[in-house]
């Protein structure tokens, strides 16, 4: 706490003597130029922010995290590591973009103005980039490719799916509830009404006016047609069978 309060109090120190610079900054009336008034104040407060770095450094030095290190064989090949990690990447990305460097100077230079040596290493070079772009070309096209199979693969599953539910639902689905819209089934739809009507308008034509007939002997076969009637016309008794 008494770091803390120090702190406080200096950064009210600094605070008030920042005020009282500014002031002489801009109302000092001496013989020196104001260049080097400027440049005296900044220096100051230079001085004064270096020594602010300072005091709230200091209690950052005495808390656990700082103090309470362990340095055993463990924590000092861990940090080893890490530091030859670094190392190690740092040199690899500057040794790689120096060669990148040199690869692109070396292409970039005209023919004529290199050494046999260098000729021949540009020439091998620029074949095998080239090689490399013509493998790059293949490698998109064949991820297009695959992109395409794969998606007409998924689109033919969805289609599977599809079909599959729909013949499991017509399976669970009763006979009298198949629901079909071709024309020939409107056609048939309309002869079926057609047949009903006749058998019902037979049904009263044969039971019409007959207190005085003779149902034994049956001269006008109404028995037969009274038969007819007793089957009702349905599109499932003409479509199954």
């Amino acid at each position: 706490m008494s770091a803390f309060k120090a702190l406080r109090d200096v950064s009210n120190n600094f605070e008030n003597e920042l005020r009282k610079i500014s002031t002489e900054l801009f109302s000092a009336k001496i013989d020196e130029s104001f260049e080097e008034i400027v440049a005296k104040k900044m220096r100051d407060i230079s001085l004064f922010n270096s020594k602010l770095k300072l005091l709230q450094a200091k209690p950052l030095t005495v808390t656990p995290q700082v103090t309470e290190v362990i340095q055993d064989e463990q924590t000092t090949i861990s940090n080893y590591t890490d530091t030859v990690t670094w190392k190690v990447i740092e040199r690899q990305v500057v040794k790689t973009l120096t060669q990148t460097h040199a690869v692109k100077n070396l292409i970039t230079s005209k023919s004529k103005n290199l050494d046999p040596e260098l000729l021949e290493r540009k020439e091998k070079i620029i074949d095998q980039m080239q090689k490399y772009k013509e493998i790059e070309s293949k490698h998109r096209h064949l991820e297009k490719v695959l992109q395409e199979e794969e998606d007409q693969l998924w689109h033919t599953r969805e289609m599977w799916d599809e079909t599959l539910s729909q013949l499991r639902d017509s399976e669970k689905m009763p006979q009298n509830e198949e629901q079909v819209s071709g024309s020939l089934y409107k056609k048939l739809q309309v002869l079926v009404n057609k047949l009903e009507q006749m058998r019902w308008l037979v049904a009263k034509l044969v039971t019409s006016r007959t207190g005085e007939y003779d149902w034994a002997a049956d001269p006008h076969r109404r028995l037969n047609a009274l038969a007819l009637t007793r089957q009702r016309h349905t599109i499932q008794v003409y479509t199954e069978n």
